[in-house]
Order: structure tokens, then sequence, then C-alpha cells
């Protein structure tokens, strides 16, 4: 889930912890958008949640869903 996003970064709930500069793929769960992003930090919230700040590796200008929408963040594959 999105929490807070700008064309710059985001901040994200996630169901697992991810360390710092992990390279990683904001995906809209329905469509085709996407941005790389690098992890800045990951705070653990609860036992099977953290909120995970993202840089993405562009500025991305976007419209977001309400809400946050269905996102998924996943680890960038070396292609």
């Amino acid at each position: 889930m999105i929490v807070n996003i700008s064309s710059h970064g985001a901040r994200v709930i996630a169901h697992r912890y991810w360390q710092p500069r992990d390279q990683l793929v904001l995906t809209e769960l329905i469509g085709d958008f996407h941005v790389d992003a690098e992890v800045v930090y990951c705070h653990r919230l609860e036992r099977d949640q953290c909120a995970v700040g993202l840089k993405f590796a562009r500025p991305v200008e976007a419209e977001w869903p309400a809400g946050g929408g269905g996102f998924g963040v996943w680890p960038r594959t070396s292609a």
C-alpha cells in the first residue's frame, strides 16, 4: 500500500523487510505502470509490516490512484 507518493519517491507499506540500497520496482498491480526505485529506509511497524522509503530512479509524472491504489514492490532483476 502506498502511504505517500511524489514524483521523486514514495513511502509504502510492505510485508517484508528490505535493506537500504536494495533496487526495487514499484508496479501497478492492474495496468502497465512501473518505476525503478532504491530503498532509502525500512522501519518495522508490526511483525509482518514495514514502512519503506523509496527514491525513484527518475522523476515520475503520473496520475496516482486515490487511496494508494493497487501497487506492489518487487526486486529489480538484472536484464
